[in-house]
């Protein structure tokens, strides 16, 4: 086991590829990526509003990022932009007819994808799996918040 502990690294860029991959395969034919597909996804899974900051916590990208994300999914047609009524300065996302429309598609892509990842392993394996994942996101999150802290 000590020699698998010193690639995790390896492992999770493995995890990375196939993942971004299957999801590219995906959306064959389709005018979007495979994160915009997990964005969708998202945003039509949700029950109240959803702003740009909820996207960059759920998945934890940078503004600039999610900024560019929600550019192109606006110009696919996916998203609409609404003036929050509560504070003009924020912007709701919503997801537009066109991606209701394809609702059934985008959602059942990401779940067939969640569920062949899944295949096989025993439930309190992926319980131990989420428990470790959040921890090396946290270790991670810690050393990535040092770093913007010094570059200030």
């Amino acid at each position: 086991m000590g020699t698998r502990n010193s690639h995790i690294g390896r492992y999770i860029g493995k995890l990375y590829n196939l993942q971004r991959r299957r999801l590219w395969k995906g959306t064959e034919g389709l005018s979007y990526s495979g994160t915009e597909m997990r964005v969708l996804s998202f945003l039509l899974g949700c029950e109240g509003p959803v702003f740009q900051r909820d996207i960059e916590e759920k998945f934890l990208l940078r503004a600039s990022t999610v900024t560019e994300l929600i550019k192109k999914l606006e110009k696919h047609g996916l998203i609409e932009r609404k003036q929050c009524e509560e504070d003009a300065r924020l912007k709701r996302i919503i997801p537009s007819s066109k991606a209701l429309e394809e609702k059934t598609g985008i959602i059942g892509g990401i779940t067939e994808f969640e569920k062949d990842i899944v295949s096989g392993i025993d439930r309190k394996d992926l319980e131990i799996f989420c428990r470790v994942a959040e921890k090396m996101i946290a270790n991670l999150s810690r050393d990535n918040d040092r770093d913007m802290e010094e570059t200030r």
